[in-house]
């Protein structure tokens, strides 16, 4: 499994779960991340659900990946929380990203295709993994294969929406910026 698999499994796990999968991720990999947080404070507006999905999320801030939790899709998917590496990645602080929607990385002239499949996945509930153009705060463009995952809450119903990113630059004179 690819790590970007592994850790989408581990946040979706049954819980209970996420500790042991956390474990077995950072020594499949060997990688050096702090433990996973304990519960911590959470303001009052989040559910107990969500609290536990940023704690979890949390648990990665430094991973090489981007996450980017959302809200669900007929809220038109408020990013919820992102981790620290992919803050840094695109330059945004979270108070900018927290209740807007991911679009926001958005570059211009999107692959229609692409768009497409994000929209069929949210529209059933199911996951998906496209290429995309993206930019970062200050414009620069970037590469992104993202995965996007729906979580479920204790009813079966999607509550959240998980997205694995992983980013490569895009040298401008491949980009047509010139």
């Amino acid at each position: 499994m690819t790590l970007r698999r592994d850790v989408l499994a581990a946040i979706d796990a049954d819980r209970g779960a996420f500790r042991s999968r956390f474990s077995a991720l950072l020594d499949e990999h060997g990688l050096a991340l702090a433990s996973p947080p304990s519960h911590s404070d959470h303001p009052d507006d989040r559910s107990e659900r969500e609290a536990v999905l940023v704690d979890r999320v949390r648990a990665f801030d430094d991973l090489p990946i981007g996450l980017t939790l959302t809200g669900p899709a007929y809220r038109d998917t408020p990013i919820v929380y992102v981790n620290r590496w992919f803050r840094e990645w695109t330059g945004y602080a979270l108070d900018d990203l927290r209740g807007r929607n991911p679009r926001l990385f958005q570059g211009p002239n999107p692959d229609p295709d692409a768009r497409a499949d994000f929209r069929e996945a949210l529209s059933t509930w199911s996951a998906v993994t496209v290429e995309l153009r993206n930019r970062r705060r200050d414009g620069t463009p970037f590469a992104n294969r993202v995965s996007l995952r729906p979580l479920s809450g204790d009813a079966g119903t999607i509550t959240h929406w998980i997205a694995a990113q992983e980013p490569e630059p895009i040298d401008r004179s491949e980009d047509g910026s010139e």
